[in-house]
């Protein structure tokens, strides 16, 4: 599924590009106008692909490094299948534009809940298969996945906080300044933990693997 986001996610990028250049590709839809699929874009390249990217190397990696099995795989399907309905739901909700207007944190309260829930099943799962690994020592990128975990959680939750005002709306607890603090303490951090620490422990496994 990663490869197949990646590929999805590069051609909306290309075709919102091509919106700039020639405006007339918006064809007066206003689902598919920049404004609308640019989001839709982001997080199909970075929390669609990135996610399923993140979830399928950690779970491969923990096993092989602890010499050990997953501690659930329900749970890991769990998180196989809720990432995707989250995907869907962006898929859907972006190009209506239901969204809380917070670059990389566009989805709405309800869609918010269900990232927290299954983010914390990604990490249960990961955290008591460590705890049942037969070696000594916690390779070096299972520590990276871990710092990845319980930074994201962290940095997700505290961004999140909104008061629901309906079933698609929501307005977050900061306001002026303060949210727009706390909006780019998350999209700074999110890209230094999540696509810089969690890729860091794909790295940190694989390419000794391949050298």
């Amino acid at each position: 599924m990663a490869v197949v986001y990646l590929v999805v996610g590069t051609l909306v990028g290309t075709y919102i590009a091509s919106e700039l250049a020639w405006p007339f590709l918006n064809f007066d839809i206003a689902e598919i106008t920049f404004g609308r699929l640019r989001p839709l874009h982001t997080n199909a390249v970075i929390f669609a692909f990135g996610g399923c990217t993140l979830f399928a190397s950690a779970f491969y990696s923990v096993q092989r490094t602890g010499s050990t099995s997953l501690w659930s795989n329900k749970l890991a399907w769990f998180t196989f299948w809720g990432w995707n309905l989250i995907i869907v739901a962006a898929v859907i909700t972006l190009p209506l534009g239901i969204t809380q207007s917070k670059e990389y944190a566009e989805l709405e309260w309800p869609i918010d809940l269900a990232i927290a829930v299954v983010w914390l099943a990604f990490g249960l799962n990961f955290i008591m298969t460590i705890a049942k690994r037969k070696t000594s020592h916690i390779y070096v990128s299972n520590w990276f996945f871990m710092g990845m975990f319980v930074m994201i959680t962290y940095l997700h939750v505290v961004n999140s906080l909104a008061i629901p005002v309906s079933m698609f709306k929501s307005y977050s607890i900061f306001s002026g300044v303060q949210d727009a603090m706390i909006q780019w303490w998350w999209g700074h951090n999110a890209v230094g933990f999540y696509l810089t620490a969690g890729f860091l422990g794909i790295m940190y496994y694989f390419v000794p693997k391949q050298a």
